[in-house]
């Protein structure tokens, strides 16, 4: 006899697709893969699990000891996760960051990022090309790198990276132009800077952990984004809440307004093949996302 309880189903046999991070309070990734395992036929379910810093090692020996086949990752595990794992692809351990974990036909446990493909898989979902755009991303963590390889994939003609060590930008600028010719500046983080970016960009992406829940911290100065242009596009790449301080101001500026729950779901079809070795269909993938974005209550 089957159970029920909210989004999820699950039987004697149901195995644990585990999501962890910390904190992971209000977490949806489990209203996104939930109803994707039922119309997909597979006895799983997503579940978030606190882990904090430091207790990797106890996570990885639970996971092999329940026999587990795959888990999710959110900060702050992305990077600190690869030294426990068997194999990671090539772009993941470059950039230090993984977000999906599975365990193989050997048994050896294989790591991969999603984040820059889920990203673009968003861009392309609400409509927008960014060839020949010039793209300003604020900020300069695990995730940049792999979303400046995509967009150097799909045409972009420029990126300004603005971040506050401008060092970290730098470094990362480096790796990045060893697999690309597409032109990236690094400025430091300064209210200048910010306003004279973007004034001059057509497409600008938050990738900072601020206003994340749980994160200390949210932006002190808005005000640039009075100086894009009225046709500019703005991407929240923060999943939770969905509703950030910078989409807000964004969307009451009437800009076209990409959020990071969009990525997430931008990221399944990756992910899926990643996990069970075929893409959902386009149905069930628009199915999680109104799961979604009914859980947050945005349209």
């Amino acid at each position: 006899m089957k159970m029920v309880i909210d989004h999820l189903n699950f039987t004697k046999d149901t195995k644990l697709f585990p999501i962890i991070g910390y904190p992971m309070g209000q977490s949806s990734a489990s209203y996104a893969y939930n109803p994707l395992f039922a119309a997909n036929g597979i006895d799983e379910i997503m579940f978030p699990i606190e882990i904090p810093v430091g207790k990797l090692d106890d996570f990885m020996a639970a996971f092999r000891t329940l026999g587990l086949k795959h888990f999710s990752l959110t900060m702050p595990h992305k990077s600190a996760i690869i030294p426990y794992l068997d194999e990671v692809d090539e772009y993941s351990r470059i950039f230090n960051s993984v977000n999906i974990v599975k365990v193989n036909e050997n048994g050896k446990t294989v790591g991969a990022g999603m984040d820059g493909r889920g990203n673009m898989a968003a861009i392309k979902m609400a409509n927008v090309c960014v060839k020949d755009m010039h793209v300003f991303i604020l900020g300069a963590g695990s995730i940049v790198g792999v979303i400046l390889l995509e967009l150097a994939k799909e045409g972009a003609r420029k990126v300004t990276l603005v971040n506050r060590s401008i060092e970290r930008a730098q470094t990362l600028v480096q790796t990045v132009r060893q697999y690309t010719s597409m032109e990236i500046v690094c400025l430091p983080f300064t209210n200048e800077n910010l306003d004279k970016v973007a004034a001059e960009c057509d497409f600008f992406m938050q990738a900072t952990p601020l206003g994340l829940y749980g994160y200390p911290e949210d932006h002190s100065y808005l005000g640039f984004l009075d100086k894009l242009k009225p046709e500019a596009v703005v991407m929240e790449n923060i999943v939770n809440p969905p509703m950030t301080t910078m989409a807000k101001r964004a969307l009451k500026l009437n800009h076209k307004v990409i959020y990071g729950v969009d990525m997430m779901i931008g990221q399944l079809g990756a992910i899926f093949e990643f996990c069970y070795g075929y893409r959902p269909k386009n149905e069930h993938l628009d199915m999680a996302k109104r799961s979604v974005y009914q859980y947050f209550g945005i349209e």
